[in-house]
């Protein structure tokens, strides 16, 4: 079984709103990424929010999705999975890792994740795809984390968050080549979002 630990706590400083309710073709960011995960078969869903949470709720529903709120989301993305990690299944064999600011992450791109990962279920996965900038490999999001790796997302400071875990010397990396360039594209600011909806116009 894997279960998704859907990122949707950030202060969201730069951009001024929740990254979340953002709208895109009709419908908030978060919820393009769940549909997105429900179409890939993920069925424990779980979306950390923060101090946002009412306002979030009050705009989103859940279909099947675990809300956890993470109470001190000032700590970062990292306390934010943990506080996503305690709330997923406990036969969890694997977590997902996904950003609330990925709304173009195609469904089937999260189905190739996960089957790469039903043949690496020692390694964790993380896609890397080609950016347009400079034509280099470059890596993204979502990522899969085994559960034999769990209790190093609880021993890492703060302030290093994932990327403390995916260099541990103790793990085995597993990269996966996808075309879909929404690994890499997230909105922290109001001109990235515009970006997104000028392009949406064309």
């Amino acid at each position: 079984m894997l279960s998704a630990i859907i990122l949707a706590a950030g202060e969201a400083s730069r951009m001024g709103r929740p990254k979340a309710l953002l709208q895109w073709r009709g419908r908030p960011f978060l919820e393009h990424v769940c549909d997105a995960l429900r179409r890939a078969g993920v069925e424990d869903r779980v979306v950390v929010l923060g101090r946002t949470s009412f306002e979030i709720l009050a705009a989103w529903t859940p279909a099947g999705e675990i809300v956890a709120v993470n109470l001190k989301p000032e700590n970062g993305q990292f306390s934010s999975l943990r506080t996503g990690l305690e709330a997923a299944s406990e036969y969890s064999e694997a977590y997902m890792v996904c950003l609330a600011d990925q709304p173009t992450v195609l469904p089937e791109t999260y189905k190739k994740i996960i089957d790469f990962w039903l043949l690496n279920k020692n390694s964790i996965v993380i896609p890397r795809t080609i950016r347009p900038s400079d034509s280099i490999l470059k890596r993204g999001h979502p990522i899969i984390i085994p559960a034999g790796y769990r209790h190093l997302c609880f021993e890492g400071p703060l302030d290093e968050g994932l990327h403390w875990v995916t260099h541990s010397p103790s793990v085995n990396i597993a990269d996966l080549e996808v075309a879909d360039r929404g690994i890499i594209r997230d909105f922290d600011t109001p001109e990235d979002y515009d970006s997104l909806v000028r392009l949406e116009k064309q």
